[in-house]
């Protein structure tokens, strides 16, 4: 059985206390339609980043499980269902997986065909280092009053 996880947001209009009821009501419909809760994480609430369903807080809830895909439409269902869950978003975790393992694969192939981009200003290769300039003390106290003394200092 395909491994899928999800995460449902309540609304703020369900006590703390209720929350345990819609949690089980979910995990029940799972466990009847053949499935195995493996791990659940009650992640509190949290304010949402824009008001859905004129709901500004949400408790959030986390669940991983082993579920048969042809009964996804009926739980799908069960979510949209149940009014006290504002959002929701399930994912298979394997799907997921195979995905990330072919994008990984695309960018290596992106970044082994680019070329660092050549900044304006920068020697280029050819030029290994720049000629030694030797100036004594006296000398290089003297251009620093000239300049100090100079006029473009004052712009």
């Amino acid at each position: 059985m395909p491994k899928y996880e999800l995460m449902y947001i309540l609304s703020s209009a369900v006590s703390d206390n209720d929350v345990p009821t819609i949690s089980s009501e979910v995990d029940k419909f799972i466990t009847d339609n053949g499935g195995k809760i493996l791990s659940q994480e009650m992640m509190g609430k949290k304010k949402l980043a824009y008001p859905v369903k004129k709901t500004r807080n949400g408790f959030y809830i986390v669940q991983t499980f082993d579920f048969a895909g042809s009964n996804m439409a009926g739980l799908d269902n069960k979510l949209r269902s149940l009014e006290s869950i504002i959002r929701y978003i399930l994912v298979n975790l394997e799907d997921a997986e195979i995905r990330k393992a072919k994008d990984r694969v695309i960018q290596e192939k992106m970044r082994a065909s680019r070329k660092p981009p050549k900044v304006e200003g920068t020697p280029s290769k050819e030029i290994t280092e720049l000629p030694e300039i030797k100036i004594t003390e006296s000398e290089l106290e003297q251009k620093i009053e000239k300049a100090l003394e100079s006029e473009d200092l004052g712009k």
